[in-house]
Formats: structure tokens, C-alpha cells, sequence
């Protein structure tokens, strides 16, 4: 299990509280994670300042902070705060697997894990679809067979 780098997962609504509740039935949630909602009513401000309360506990740490959309109110705090802070990498976009896989992961530093973030969930999407099996197909009524 990873715990040298340090996750926060915010999102719209309660984004993290349902990953934090998803994973929860699949695995051990490691203790250096942290699950910030951004709920109706709060400001970008009120985020930063949740996401602040957190970096400051562990101020010469590594932090991945993965967020639910790319170019949302979460993302673009986080990634205000990663402009200044080379110890800070965003994520946005990413999905339960992405979150999962990483739990039985090392990573080397938070660029790493980022990264694995993406490449995990650009894996872990595909459409469902049934192809036509030939074998059950009609007969073509103007074929004379094999």
C-alpha cells in the first residue's frame, strides 16, 4: 500500500465522500488520504482554505490532489495551489479505478502517481457492445452455401 505520498480527493457535490465510501467496500483507505466535498454554498475561497488546513499538516510532504472535473471549481483551486508549490500535482477527470490501483501502487513522488492517475483511467473506459456472431447470422437466400 502507498503511503508516502499524500492524496485529497474533492469534487462536486459529494464526489469524494462516494469515492471514499466506493473504496471503502473494496480495500483499506490509506490513512494519509483525506476526501474533501465541495458542497452548495461554498466559495472557491472555502475550498482553498480546506485544501490549505490539510497541506499545512504536512507541509514538506508530496500531495496528489484528484479532482472530479477538469477545468471545475476543485480542479482549478488545486491547481492554483500546485502553481505554487512544486510539491502539489492536480488531476482531474479520473474515476474509482484509477483511485483503486493506486492503493496497491508504489510510487517514487507525486509527478508519478499523477501520472498513473491518467494512464489508469484512459485504461479503465470502454463502450460495451455485442458483435454479430457469424455463426448466427441468416443464411444469404442467393448464396449457393460453402
Amino acid at each position: 500500500m502507498n503511503t508516502d505520498i499524500n492524496l485529497i480527493v474533492s469534487g462536486h457535490g459529494g464526489f469524494a465522500t462516494g469515492m471514499k465510501a466506493a473504496l471503502h467496500l473494496l480495500s483499506e483507505i490509506p490513512e494519509n488520504w483525506t476526501f474533501i466535498d465541495f458542497k452548495e454554498g461554498m466559495s472557491d475561497s472555502d475550498l482553498k482554505s480546506e485544501f490549505e488546513k490539510i497541506l499545512s499538516e504536512k507541509k514538506d510532504e508530496q500531495f496528489v490532489i484528484f479532482t472530479d472535473l477538469v477545468g471545475g471549481t476543485p480542479y482549478k483551486v488545486a491547481a492554483t495551489l500546485a502553481y505554487t508549490n512544486k510539491s502539489i500535482q492536480t488531476v482531474g477527470g479520473c474515476n474509482l479505478g484509477s483511485l483503486l490501483e493506486s492503493i496497491y501502487s508504489h510510487f517514487d513522488n507525486a509527478e508519478e502517481m499523477a501520472d498513473s492517475f491518467v494512464e489508469v483511467a484512459k485504461r479503465g473506459i470502454e463502450k460495451f457492445s455485442i458483435e454479430p456472431d457469424a455463426s448466427s447470422q441468416e443464411p444469404d437466400e442467393d448464396s449457393d452455401g460453402i
